[in-house]
């Protein structure tokens, strides 16, 4: 007989994942993600894939502006702060910019 343990699991919180995490969120194919936020779809796939093209703070930037991510968050990971405050883009919920 085996015993369950207790333990969560939790993804890296890395650039690629936070990418990913947003894009699946809004339920976008990698063009469909670079449309809307406006950088090409090979970009995407690069930052998903753990490459940092250049200008990727510029990058970061277009994509929090376009889709109301927090830029810090998508930059730098870390915690999403103390609860939901509204709703974002597709409907979830957003936590207040650290601006």
């Amino acid at each position: 007989m085996t015993t369950a343990t207790n333990i969560s699991w939790r993804p890296a919180d890395t650039l690629a994942n936070r990418f990913k995490l947003i894009r699946a969120d809004l339920g976008m194919s990698q063009r469909e993600f670079g449309d809307r936020v406006g950088i090409p779809a090979s970009q995407v796939q690069s930052i998903e894939d753990g490459s940092s093209p250049r200008g990727l703070d510029i990058k970061v930037k277009k994509i929090a502006l376009a889709l109301g991510v927090d830029r810090d968050w998508l930059m730098w990971g870390g915690s999403l702060g103390e609860g939901p405050t509204n709703e974002g883009p597709d409907g979830g919920v957003t936590v207040p910019s650290h601006e």
